[in-house]
């Protein structure tokens, strides 16, 4: 088959990615000379690879006074015509209809799709100032206008398709870059729907069926956004039936967790402070730092055992604030977590790297 000059470089660039996964390993930090490849350098997100990662207390928390960023991660079939609570929900965290409101597109082969649907969502929610970032390629990611509009907008929404192809226009870009200023030094909300939802992760699901039970290397993985960095996502969780897709996911990374995002359901996380699950239906989170696995013993294809796996299932109207929040902060809204589950909230948590472009 004869690929086109933009399909090979799209190969060699996700190659490339997966390569710095692999060096990435289980540690928070990526390795490799960023002076000499050109990638991002994340700091700040766990100790050195050759030394043991901190007690989970010690995490790196947001300094005093810094804006809360928030993530709206949504598991794709958001309401656009009926409803629309997530969307007026994206609308209202961003600071209302006023907002300056910015949706890049990248992931869809259908861009101008994917404007008419959500610019006609938007408008009937009331929003005033919205514009559309259709990115074709990964020089886009570059432009100075695209890159004014990013450090301006008050709401960033990233659309779905496919995952693996948003990164190869973002990866390594001063978009990125942008991206991750936004959220740290302003505060904004920076949302993604399915693939845009993906990508959110720092070890993302690429592609892989919805097997009927777990089985060894039929998931791959690439590099995401990372503002998820101690967590991967899978979206249109319930509906595609993708709990076992995301328990062979995990037996490759079982470092992280695993979220299971529903359609038309998301999962809002205040940096630092608080997680709460918005729409129709549930966010599944599954936990493997006890797993025991056989994944290193079978080959690929084969059916994995998973042992001492945690499952947790949180529905709508679910919101949490950070376990070790000092207790009558008017600023930590929602309940203390059970014991059970504040380990997975206080990782959700965790403030994205910094990164260095």
């Amino acid at each position: 088959m004869i690929r086109s000059d933009h399909d090979r470089k799209a190969a060699l660039q996700q190659s490339a990615r997966r390569q710095v996964l692999r060096a990435l390993g289980g540690s928070g930090i990526w390795v490799g000379a960023a002076a000499t490849t050109g990638l991002f350098g994340l700091t700040g997100c766990a100790s050195s690879p050759t030394q043991p990662a901190p007690p989970l207390r010690e995490s790196r928390s947001l300094p005093e006074g810094a804006p809360v960023g928030r993530l709206l991660v949504i598991g794709g079939a958001e309401g656009r015509v009926d409803e629309r609570e997530i969307l007026s929900r994206f609308i209202a965290l961003s600071g209302g209809p006023q907002a300056r409101l910015r949706f890049i597109t990248g992931a869809t082969n259908d861009p101008n799709g994917a404007e008419q649907a959500y610019g006609a969502a938007m408008k009937a929610l009331g929003a005033q100032n919205v514009a559309f970032m259709h990115l074709v390629e990964a020089a886009d990611s570059s432009h100075p206008q695209l890159l004014a509009e990013l450090r301006q907008a008050d709401g960033i929404f990233i659309t779905g398709g496919d995952q693996a192809r948003l990164m190869g226009k973002l990866w390594s870009t001063p978009a990125m870059e942008a991206l991750h200023l936004a959220v740290r030094e302003r505060g904004i909300c920076l949302a993604g729907t399915s693939a845009g939802a993906a990508a959110m992760s720092r070890a993302m699901i690429a592609q892989g069926p919805a097997v009927m039970v777990p089985q060894k290397d039929v998931v791959s993985l690439d590099l995401g956004l990372n503002f998820l960095p101690q967590a991967m996502v899978d979206q249109h969780f319930s509906q595609r039936r993708r709990l076992s897709r995301l328990l062979s996911a995990l037996a490759l990374r079982p470092d992280l967790l695993g979220i299971g995002v529903d359609e038309d359901t998301a999962l809002l996380i205040e940096i630092g402070r608080s997680v709460e699950v918005i729409g129709r239906s549930s966010v599944t989170v599954v936990d493997g730092t006890e797993m025991q696995s056989n994944a290193g013993l079978v080959q690929p294809r084969d059916r994995l055992e998973l042992i001492g796996v945690n499952l947790h299932v949180l529905p709508s109207g679910q919101r949490y604030r950070h376990p070790w929040a000092v207790r009558g902060d008017a600023s930590q809204a929602g309940a203390e977590p059970p014991a059970a589950l504040r380990s997975v909230v206080a990782r959700l948590l965790e403030p994205p790297p910094i990164l260095v472009l």
